[in-house]
């Protein structure tokens, strides 16, 4: 526990909550759990959209992930319940006579730090607030007040931004959003500062393909996840004579063997733009294909 700080309220699970957490936090999972006699989720989360109710538990605690505005009217929308803010990124979902407790696990900051030399503004996914925190204490560059997700960002970043993370999800995030921003990763456990100028490039060169391809058998994908379900825009699809297919993960082995020639995502966007070079299936997002055109803007809007 000497690398992360989590909220309070995690400490009052008991016998009668469920654990969701992603990959990287499931041995936090399973720490409260065996102090408190919770049950973890095995199943895989990768946002709060992912949340999933269970009547067998009274509270879920999801931990490690925002609720941005568009997931939180989505899970309202699906759920028949109201997602409410009681604390900084802590968010309650109350629905179906279950309460479900999104609850922020922080990094605690490494005693030495890349800092950026060129003004711009400073970003963060929940887990690293703290470590954005001490960037922006240390060089004195301006901060974004909430926190971003794969699929939104609500501050505009000007002409620099630094987006602090591991991997390159989140700078992606906020590249995709504003292409004409200079967009750099910092990364507080590698200790480095790098442009992602590069790796923007090869997304767009791998998404052109879905906007060339002539196809004859087109599938919808529309998913199970509440925080990502869109069953307007998947009728409004099946409506022009494409096959609706229903699903949980969407993994890229189980894109291609539904063997379609394209397939247009209404679910998480970062569907159509991740790891596009390992499915063989050309993928486009919803907007993209409403607009015919590729703009990295469209490809990463989820409402």
């Amino acid at each position: 526990m000497d690398n992360v700080e989590i909220h309070p309220l995690a400490w009052t699970a008991d016998s009668e909550t469920l654990i969701e957490a992603p990959p990287g936090f499931k041995w936090l999972a399973i720490e409260i759990a065996s102090k408190t006699g919770a049950a973890v989720s095995g199943r895989p989360v990768w946002g709060s959209c992912d949340v999933r109710l269970d009547k067998r538990y009274k509270r879920i605690f999801h931990l490690g992930h925002g609720v941005p505005p568009n997931v939180a009217y989505l899970l309202e929308k699906n759920l028949g319940g109201k997602v409410e803010r009681l604390d900084t990124d802590l968010y309650v979902l109350k629905a179906g006579g279950i309460e479900v407790y999104f609850i922020p696990v922080y990094y605690i900051p490494p005693p030495r730090l890349p800092l950026p030399q060129k003004g711009g503004k400073i970003y963060f996914p929940v887990p690293y607030r703290r470590i954005a925190e001490a960037v922006h204490r240390q060089t004195g560059f301006p901060m974004a007040r909430e926190p971003i997700t794969g699929c939104w960002v609500g501050e505009p970043p000007g002409n620099v931004a630094y987006v602090v993370a591991t991997g390159l999800f989140y700078p992606l995030t906020l590249k995709l959003f504003y292409p004409e921003s200079r967009v750099f990763q910092i990364d507080p456990f590698r200790g480095e500062v790098r442009d992602v100028e590069g790796d923007f490039a090869r997304i767009l060169k791998l998404k052109a393909r879905a906007h060339v391809t002539e196809a004859k058998r087109v599938a919808v994908l529309l998913t199970t996840k509440p925080g990502q379900r869109q069953d307007e825009k998947a009728r409004e699809l099946a409506a022009r004579g494409h096959t609706v297919v229903v699903l949980d993960e969407a993994s890229p082995d189980y894109i291609d063997d539904l063997q379609f020639d394209l397939v247009i995502n209404t679910a998480c966007p970062r569907i159509g733009i991740d790891d596009l070079d390992r499915i063989k299936t050309p993928i486009i997002n919803y907007y993209e294909y409403i607009h015919n055109r590729l703009d990295p803007r469209l490809a990463a809007t989820l409402l």
